[in-house]
C-alpha cells in the first residue's frame, strides 16, 4: 500500500520526521474530488495565558486576544467543535494559586465564546500550581463529566479520543507542580480504558494528546511509554490521526498507517500575526485537510489504509 502525504498550494513546510516513503502528490487533489468533509473542527494549542510579562518567545498576556481571534474564525467557519491541546493557562513567575485560577477562568471565558461544543486536553502547565480537579471544574468539555481527564465522544460518524499523559512513570497524577515535564506517562488504568474504548467503536478514530506519542525528535518531549500507546492505537485498526501539542512547532510523522501531527503554539511571538490555529476537515475516504491560520500552515494528508 502507498503511504503518501500532501503539501497545500499555499505554503510548503519541510516537516521534521516525515516518512521517507512519503510521496508528494497534487495539492488540489481533495479540492478537485468534490468531496464534502464529514466533520470540521478547530484546533489550537499551548495558549499559556497569564497576566505577566513576556519571557523569551512567550507573550503570555497576548493570548486572550489571540484566542479570541481563533474563536472568531471558528465561528465564521461554523466548525463542528473547538478543541485546545493543553497548556491552556500559565502562572506568575512567583506562583500564586488565586491568580493562576483567575488566569484559567479568564482564558476559558474567551474560549467559551465559541458557538458550539468545546473540549480540552490537559497539558503539564495546566497543573502548575493547581490540581487536575481544579482545572477540570473550571472548564467545559461538552457532554463530559468534569471528573474525567481522559474521555471520548462521537461526532458525525467519527470517534474522538482525548488522552491524559500527565502522570509520572509511577502513575502519580500531576498536581500543584509535583512533576518534571520530561516525566510524562499514560498509566495502565488509562491504557486499559483506551483498549476498551477503541474496541467499542466502529467509526474512524482521531486522537488528541498534549505530549508527543511519535517520539519524532526527543523522548524528553514525549509520553515515556509512547511505544506501548502506539501499539494499542495500531492494533485497533481504526485510528487515522493523532494531534499533539507541547513542542510549540509543527512536526509530522507517519508511523504504521497513523498520521502524527504536532501543532504550533498560540503563545509564541509578539502580535496578532504570530498567532497559530487551524481548521481540520476529515473526509469519508479517510483524507485529512488542515487549513492553517497565521503561523500555522496548510496540509492535506491522503488516506492510509491500515
Amino acid at each position: 500500500m502507498t503511504k503518501s502525504w500532501i503539501i497545500s498550494r499555499r505554503r510548503f513546510l519541510g516537516l521534521v520526521g516525515t516518512t521517507t516513503a512519503g510521496i508528494l502528490i497534487s495539492p488540489d487533489l481533495l479540492a478537485k474530488s468534490g468531496q464534502t468533509p464529514l466533520v470540521r473542527f478547530g484546533v489550537l494549542s499551548d495558549v499559556h495565558y497569564a497576566n505577566r510579562e513576556p519571557a523569551g518567545s512567550r507573550f503570555y498576556g497576548q493570548s486572550l486576544n489571540k484566542v479570541q481571534d481563533c474563536i472568531d474564525q471558528f465561528n465564521r467557519e461554523k466548525v463542528d467543535f473547538a478543541i485546545e491541546l493543553g497548556d491552556f493557562k500559565d502562572q506568575d513567575s512567583v506562583p500564586n494559586e488565586a491568580n493562576t485560577l483567575k488566569y484559567l477562568s479568564d482564558i476559558e471565558a474567551v474560549f467559551q465564546n465559541f458557538e458550539g461544543p468545546t473540549y480540552h486536553v490537559l497539558g503539564n502547565h495546566d497543573m502548575d500550581g493547581i490540581s487536575k480537579e481544579q482545572f477540570l471544574s473550571r472548564v467545559e468539555n461538552t457532554g463530559i463529566s468534569p471528573n474525567r481527564s481522559y474521555y471520548s465522544f462521537n461526532k458525525k460518524g467519527l470517534h474522538f479520543v482525548v488522552l491524559d499523559g500527565n502522570f509520572t512513570k509511577e502513575g502519580k497524577a500531576y498536581d500543584h507542580g509535583n512533576f518534571h515535564w520530561e516525566d510524562a506517562s499514560i498509566p495502565q488504568s488509562q491504557l486499559d480504558w483506551l483498549k476498551k474504548d477503541l474496541k467499542s467503536t466502529r467509526h474512524p478514530v482521531i486522537v488528541f494528546v498534549h505530549q508527543m506519542l511519535d517520539d519524532s525528535k526527543s523522548v524528553k518531549q514525549a509520553v515515556q511509554n509512547a511505544a506501548e500507546v502506539r501499539q494499542i492505537l495500531e492494533h485497533s485498526g481504526r485510528v487515522r490521526c493523532v494531534f499533539q501539542g507541547h513542542v510549540h512547532e509543527e512536526r509530522y510523522n507517519l508511523i504504521n498507517g497513523i498520521h502524527y501531527y504536532s501543532v504550533n503554539a498560540v503563545v509564541d511571538g509578539d502580535g496578532p500575526n504570530n498567532n497559530a490555529y487551524m481548521i481540520v476537515e476529515f473526509y469519508k475516504d479517510g483524507s485529512l485537510k488542515i487549513d492553517g491560520f497565521r503561523r500555522a500552515t496548510d496540509h492535506e494528508y491522503k488516506s492510509v489504509q491500515q
